[in-house]
């Protein structure tokens, strides 16, 4: 059975953004996969990059205690899908924290820029943004995170290349307008899809 992880960012639980990590994973299991959903600030995850990260990333001290886990049921999954919404034209502090930390040294890529652990995995990330996809091209905002996470972090450094963008746009918080519901929703069922159509 293939297995899938969904990773959001959000401080609100019942934000868009959870919902389309749960998209994500009602299309997997759809499909027959196994699909796990981790809430970044349900589980109180600590996105700071401390002393411990550092003594680790030197080759002085262990992986922390607290990333270990996560470790694991990323290399156990076949699909990791990464869900947040664009702020200040990159991603949240707890996302990149969670990239910063958990993507390491000696668990994700190896001294030298050597793939780890994730190296042929498939990755979705999932962009929600209150600006339309092709704003978001224009502005050069689409270019620089594909630079960033696509091809330098996670195809340089993971040897993940089976990588794509999907976006979830136009969006407006706290809008009720049902036009703008019906597009979100039309949305969230393409997410479905597009997570099934991966299994």
């Amino acid at each position: 059975m293939r297995k899938v992880t969904v990773i959001t960012s959000n401080p609100e639980s019942n934000s868009l953004t959870n919902a389309v990590g749960k998209a994500f994973a009602d299309g997997a299991t759809s499909s027959g996969a196994r699909a796990d959903i981790i809430d970044l600030y349900k589980i109180g995850f600590n996105p700071v990059y401390g002393i411990d990260d550092r003594n680790h990333y030197l080759g002085k001290a262990p992986v922390p205690e607290d990333i270990k886990g996560l470790q694991e049921q990323l290399a156990d999954s076949d699909v990791i899908a990464l869900v947040f919404p664009i702020y200040w034209y990159s991603m949240l502090a707890m996302m990149k924290g969670f990239l910063d930390r958990v993507f390491c040294r000696g668990f994700a890529y190896y001294p030298g820029g050597k793939p780890g652990r994730l190296a042929g995995k498939t990755v979705r990330i999932v962009l929600l943004a209150g600006s339309s996809q092709e704003w978001t091209e224009e502005a050069g905002i689409d270019e620089a995170l594909r630079n960033q996470i696509i091809r330098q972090a996670l195809g340089k450094y993971c040897g993940i290349e089976d990588v794509e963008f999907m976006y979830v746009d136009n969006l407006k918080m706290g809008n009720d307008d049902p036009e703008r519901r019906a597009r979100a929703a039309k949305q969230l069922e393409q997410v479905r899809e597009m997570s099934a159509d991966l299994i």
